[in-house]
């Protein structure tokens, strides 16, 4: 991947998430993309504060969930590096109330079958309500109290389980290693030395951490005509399950450190182990693409490998993905319980990929004066260049690329489409109408489209089209 197919790509992603932005109902949301440590994208839409009419910025802080289990497994790879444990290591070694546990299947626990959710521990413990916002959740007395009340659900070390109880028995790991508390410990090892400075593992009101104005409005889905506000709750006891709190840029960086090779965080044999499959992520009807490794989620498309973490709070939807062999990270960060994260940042390594496919030559033409979003009552549709040719780009939903036509050159400024669906119009041509050196409409098989704007324009003044 080079800058120039990133370029091009970035420049499609712009437009389709100002698009989406414009078609879709949720709140707002923050999209940034890194490429070997530099920000190349980072763009915010809508609102951080529906009722305040407070638009969203980059700048703002979200709660990012199950994002947490990275700083967890971070966390406890750390102290396995400086000799404090093994992941090996069951887990009642280093948290000695288990010990006396009714089940005896929890003395057989490791540290490694929790970090990769292998160890049939409950998912939530046995009143979640705490996610439906009609409790608290568990401070570290209650969740304590239910570990030692229930026993493996399923037996350990066949299967994915995912657990946020299982990361919440970790952070207590880290505490009674570390004598320190979960937070300090992560905000002293992983936050503050990567320059963190708008990443919190807990929303911490009395310390001002995150602070309030920086803090996205959380909504409920949409229900009828509205959303409700969610008002910022604190995870208490599973935090290092699910209390973090971050911006784009933020996470960016931090994904960034944990690419192998970057010299930062951890060794890189430390990063192998966490970025290496420990079980399939099973969804019954769908083929296994994705697996789990020890604090990320792992992805294949192609040739490309990806890890990361997913996140979904009470208001707040997000999603992060890193291409460590290609230096690429992309998050996203919605402030809706529905919100868009996982298809925004899946659409957008769909275009990259694309583009860097079709980017491996060096075109003979440049044909960058067509290239341009351009829309009638029917559709819009986004001309690029990607490599030599020429591509007419049709959205659908969160597709970006739901199809794609080639085009080869005929005459000035005359194409035909060479490559499409049967259903399409295959063989005929697509002309360029420009007015001192700008496209001011181009006929695409036979029907006259305008830049978006200038269609926009003569739908809004009711002029007949045609």
């Amino acid at each position: 991947m080079n800058r120039e197919s990133l370029g091009k790509a970035m420049t499609c992603v712009k437009s389709w998430l100002a698009e989406r932005y414009e078609e879709e109902t949720v709140p707002g949301f923050v999209v940034g993309l890194s490429y070997k440590g530099q920000m190349l994208f980072n763009e915010a839409y809508g609102y951080a504060d529906l009722e305040r009419k407070i638009p969203m910025t980059t700048g703002h802080v979200f709660r990012i969930a199950s994002h947490s289990k990275t700083f967890t497994a971070t966390a406890v790879m750390l102290l396995q590096e400086h000799g404090r444990l093994r992941i090996d290591d069951a887990v009642a070694t280093y948290v000695p109330w288990l010990s006396g546990h009714a089940d005896e299947r929890w003395q057989r626990v490791t540290l490694r079958q929790l970090l990769s959710h292998g160890a049939g521990v409950i998912r939530d413990g046995l009143d979640s309500d705490y996610w439906g916002l009609e409790r608290p959740f568990p401070d570290p007395e209650r969740f304590a109290r239910e570990i030692r009340e229930t026993g493996l659900i399923l037996e350990h070390n066949t299967k994915m389980k995912y657990s946020n109880y299982g990361y919440s028995l970790l952070g207590l790991v880290v505490e009674n290693v570390s004598g320190q508390p979960y937070n300090e410990f992560v905000l002293d090892r992983i936050v503050r030395p990567l320059g963190l400075e708008h990443t919190f593992p807990e929303y911490r009101p009395e310390r001002n951490q995150p602070r309030a104005e920086d803090l996205v409005t959380g909504y409920s889905r949409k229900d009828g005509a509205s959303r409700l506000p969610i008002a910022p709750i604190s995870t208490d006891a599973m935090s290092a399950a699910t209390g973090f709190c971050s911006t784009s840029e933020d996470l960016c960086k931090y994904f960034t450190a944990q690419m192998v090779g970057s010299g930062q965080l951890l060794s890189d044999e430390s990063k192998k182990e966490m970025q290496r499959a420990q079980w399939p992520v099973v969804v019954p009807g769908q083929p296994r693409e994705t697996e789990y490794g020890l604090g990320f989620f792992l992805h294949r498309d192609g040739e490309r490998q990806t890890f990361g973490h997913s996140g979904g709070f009470p208001g707040c939807i997000t999603d992060t993905m890193a291409d460590g062999k290609e230096g690429v990270v992309v998050t996203a960060l919605t402030n809706a319980i529905d919100g868009p994260a996982v298809p925004i940042v899946t659409g957008i390594y769909k275009i990259l990929s694309y583009f860097e496919k079709e980017s491996c030559s060096k075109p003979a033409h440049d044909w960058s004066t067509l290239e341009g979003a351009y829309g009638n009552l029917w559709n819009t549709v986004y001309i690029v260049q990607p490599g030599d040719a020429l591509v007419t780009v049709n959205r659908s939903g969160w597709d970006p690329l739901a199809l794609v036509e080639k085009m080869e050159w005929v005459e000035g400024h005359t194409f035909r489409i060479v490559e499409t669906s049967s259903g399409s119009s295959e063989g005929e041509l697509v002309h360029f109408h420009l007015d001192d050196g700008r496209v001011s409409r181009v006929t695409h098989t036979g029907s006259s489209m305008w830049p978006r704007q200038v269609w926009r324009n003569r739908l809004a003044s009711k002029t007949r089209v045609g």
